[in-house]
């Protein structure tokens, strides 16, 4: 991302580059938060999956930091198989926070009452889509690149 945008001959091809730059720095500000976050707030339960969001960021961060200087298939493949990998544990993250959410407050998810009580519920149903809006971001970053 940096060569190309240092190397940006129009007009058009700077400010895509730019633009690419900053929605990779949005990705990259995630993954550093979003690993920070996991592991300050000891999202740590009995359970090995709980650990999978400290997991995906963990991993998240330094693809997404070789994007910056690196915009080969070696690095682009799996930089867009993780983007995947981080979009789909947000939506299973944000469903299994309303599935428990629903659990506690002893409502069902298919009543719309229930589902906007388990939605308020303790646990952010939004911060577990967050990992899904870093990677979807980053992906479409990454799929913009041509060889």
């Amino acid at each position: 991302m940096v060569e190309a945008l240092i190397k940006a001959q129009t007009e058009e091809e700077r400010v895509l580059e730019f633009l690419r730059s900053t929605f990779l720095l949005i990705a990259l500000v995630g993954f550093a938060f979003y690993g920070m976050e996991h592991w300050v707030l000891d999202h740590w339960m009995e359970s090995w999956q709980s650990r999978i969001p400290f997991f995906v960021s963990l991993v998240g961060f330094p693809l997404t930091l070789l994007m910056f200087f690196h915009r080969g298939k070696w690095v682009r493949y799996p930089f867009l198989l993780w983007m995947l990998v981080s979009v789909l544990t947000g939506i299973v993250g944000a469903y299994y926070h309303l599935l428990w959410n629903a659990q506690d407050a002893e409502v069902s998810l298919w009543s719309l009452k229930g589902f906007l009580e388990a939605f308020e519920g303790s646990r952010p149903v939004l911060a577990a889509l967050a990992h899904t809006h870093v990677g979807a971001v980053a992906f479409v970053v990454g799929i913009t690149i041509r060889d």
